[in-house]
């Protein structure tokens, strides 16, 4: 891949990535003026535990697809890959019926399954270095899913349920056509088992998964520790705040998954370094332009658009602006260890980013409820990105 077609892949990724940014804010905008403040706590929670169980599935469909592809083939990783997803949603789907109860169960395992599969699709097109039909195929997604809540919504299912069947339906056509498209690579699914390809997979998507699972819980855990201090509703605004913050990710995660593509492909330490940090730069300088139009956005804006119900998401953002900085940055420098097989040091950020998350959630949430979660949730960002910095530089010193 050389520098013009990676420059593109990196303009197409953010194109692609601003239109799922513009779908995900109509589906956050109808979601809140449907179901306010408390029915959008609820999907925030359906959500974080969806992305639970993916993390888990994830072992097979995630980075290890992209890195075990080329050495192993696509029948034995897909035949790992099902199996492992369906016993995994099971599960969580049981799990999860212990601790809340049926009412989401049915959506649950098969929401959760269907992502899966997208996710292993979605991997085995960066590893396939057909990033249009990444791209492609990540936009179909927040549009489908849109279309059909609304569809639903104004027909036959007016209530909370329509964004949940809108999901379910929307996957199902999703996950049919990447099929198709990996079908026209000549990838016929047919089982093909392999004790020793499962363990070594088992062993490497383990690895880079806890750290997601580390991250994960960096994330979300405000979530319930908000929902169990100050109610759903809470975990309705302050979802707003996070996901309007986090949307400011794009440039980050667009600019990361085109440089990871190439350095599958490169196996180039010294050079991927270097392409990294410049990579890096220009992560920081989109994202600072973009925080600072965040700050002159009036914040009756935010409540005339979502609902009064959500005014006050510019303060949770504004708190959040120097952990969103900093990770911005970091995940750039995240993509380059993963590249390498380097998890340990993913590991190791997102433990340290857990702890504090924990440690700030006990102390501060339960006295500020929304601004305390939004404080905690930065905090924890530098913190993790910090280890990713350090570990970096220091890289390149050796």
């Amino acid at each position: 891949m050389d520098a013009r077609e990676v420059k593109k892949n990196m303009l197409s990724t953010v194109f692609g990535k601003s239109l799922i940014l513009l779908l995900s804010f109509g589906m956050v905008v109808f979601t809140t003026r449907f179901f306010g403040a408390e029915g959008r706590g609820f999907i925030a929670l359906f959500a974080a535990n969806v992305n639970f169980i993916l993390i888990v599935s994830s072992i097979f469909s995630g980075s290890s697809v992209s890195y075990y592809l080329s050495k192993v083939g696509f029948p034995r990783l897909y035949t790992h890959a099902t199996l492992w997803i369906l016993l995994v949603s099971f599960i969580g789907v049981f799990i999860s019926f212990l601790l809340e109860g049926e009412s989401l169960s049915f959506f649950l395992f098969f929401i959760s399954v269907l992502l899966g599969f997208l996710t292993f699709h979605f991997y085995f097109f960066i590893a396939s270095q057909k990033i249009a039909w990444y791209n492609l195929a990540s936009i179909l997604q927040p549009l489908l899913h849109l279309v059909c809540m609304l569809g639903l919504y104004y027909t036959i299912i007016p209530n909370i349920n329509a964004y949940f069947y809108g999901q379910l339906i929307s996957l199902l056509i999703l996950v049919l056509f990447v099929r198709i498209l990996s079908y026209r690579l000549g990838n016929k699914v047919k089982a093909e088992w392999d004790t020793s390809v499962f363990k070594d997979t088992f062993k490497f998507g383990f690895q880079v998964e806890l750290s997601s699972l580390f991250q994960f819980l960096n994330y979300r855990l405000p979530y319930y520790f908000l929902q169990w201090f100050a109610g759903t509703a809470s975990v309705g605004v302050f979802s707003i705040g996070v996901t309007l913050t986090e949307s400011l990710w794009i440039i980050s995660r667009s600019i990361s998954m085109v440089q990871y593509s190439k350095m599958l492909e490169d196996n180039d330490m010294a050079v991927s370094w270097k392409e990294t940090l410049n990579a890096s730069k220009i992560s920081l300088y989109f994202t600072i332009i973009a925080l600072l139009i965040v700050f002159f956005i009036p914040d009756n804006l935010f409540a005339l658009i979502f609902g009064n119900e959500f005014a006050g998401v510019k303060t949770i953002m504004i708190w959040m602006s120097p952990g969103i900085l900093a990770v911005a940055v970091s995940n750039v420098y995240g993509h380059y260890f993963s590249a390498f097989g380097k998890v340990r040091i993913l590991i190791l950020k997102s433990v340290i980013g857990v702890v504090v998350t924990v440690i700030l959630s006990f102390w501060l949430i339960p006295q500020y409820f929304i601004v305390g979660a939004s404080v905690s949730t930065s905090l924890a960002h530098i913190a993790s990105s910090g280890v990713l910095f350090y570990c970096f530089f220091r890289k390149r010193k050796r």
